[in-house]
């Protein structure tokens, strides 16, 4: 467990960052480019204690068990192949050593919600996006700390909101595709707002010709358009990020849009034009009944990809950090 001192340590180092500014370079070509195209820039996170080793260790150690995962895939990373595993009664320390070595992904959810000093320095970070971009209004932010391993791998996917990745620690490849019918239909981002929690897309190989990746340093955040789709690869190292997630009036409105055109598709064979072509009262009237749909619990049944329960245990002494 992390010892009194060095808690004591990392609580005083925290009430400093409100004298950190987060956004280290947000230019007017960043302002411009944000949430409409593939937007990379830099931050000033990985300097703050709240992301040292032994915070990191006391994090995991005192986060609910409840809002974290812990996971580990083949060397595809596909989503097929992910499995959730058991971290028992290691230390933050002990599971740190077996990210260090293995294939393992932990993700500690709702990170801001439960921990007072992530949350003001969630504040601050939105603050300043805020104060950079005149009209960015989020009505909903969450987020999590991601810490995975040096060949761990995140499938290739879509976020239902509009997400950011701030890059701590480590090198990571991050490979983003364009909406093009060749990477993913309509019909296929559908199933990712249809269904409860997978945001798995069919990958298809042609889609690489689509592809621009980015090698993220510690101190780079990228993010992209509403529902891009993307993969991410670990390069040998510890990766540390933050994924922090939000969601304004337009993305409700093309998510309950796209809802109602995945429900009307399955359920009566209607086949609407692609989202990207419907505007003004055509969109306003889909994102109406989509949201009518949901609120009455109007949906289709989607087939849950993968398997439930712990499958693996975590041990620093085993090969790739787990144990069947």
């Amino acid at each position: 467990m992390t010892d009194p001192l060095t808690l004591s340590l990392i609580r005083t180092e925290a009430k400093k960052v409100s004298a950190m500014h987060v956004l280290a370079d947000w230019t007017d070509q960043t302002r411009s480019d944000f949430r409409e195209r593939i937007t990379r820039t830099t931050h000033n996170l990985h300097t703050s204690p709240l992301f040292s080793e032994a915070a990191i260790e006391r994090l995991i150690e005192i986060h609910p068990r409840e809002y974290a995962d812990f996971a580990t895939m083949d060397e595809t990373g596909s989503r097929s192949s992910w499995k959730t595993g058991d971290p028992g009664q290691l230390s933050g320390k002990e599971l740190i050593r077996a990210v260090k070595s293995g294939r393992l992904w932990i993700n500690l959810r709702n990170l801001f919600g439960i921990h007072d000093e992530y949350r003001a320095l969630l504040d601050q970070m939105f603050a300043e996006l805020q104060d950079e971009n005149p009209g960015f209004h989020p009505v909903r932010i969450l987020g999590g700390l991601l810490v995975s391993s040096p060949q761990a791998k995140v499938p290739f996917h879509m976020d239902r909101t509009d997400t950011m990745l701030w890059h701590i620690s480590g090198k990571k490849r991050v490979f983003v595709y364009p909406h093009h019918d060749e990477v993913a239909t309509d019909e296929e981002r559908e199933e990712v707002l249809l269904h409860a929690f997978n945001d798995e897309l069919n990958y298809r190989p042609e889609a690489e010709k689509h592809a621009k990746y980015f090698d993220l340093e510690p101190g780079e955040m990228i993010c992209w358009p509403l529902h891009t789709p993307h993969r991410v690869e670990n390069m040998g190292t510890l990766n540390i990020s933050l994924a922090t997630e939000y969601t304004t009036p337009e993305a409700r409105r093309q998510n309950n849009a796209m809802y109602f055109n995945g429900v009307m598709r399955r359920r009566f064979g209607w086949q609407p034009p692609r989202i990207a072509e419907t505007h003004g009262l055509n969109r306003t009237a889909r994102f109406v009944a989509g949201a009518l749909m949901r609120k009455a619990g109007i949906s289709v049944p989607v087939e849950t990809p993968h398997e439930g329960g712990y499958r693996f245990e975590i041990d620093p002494d085993a090969p790739l950090g787990v144990r069947a």
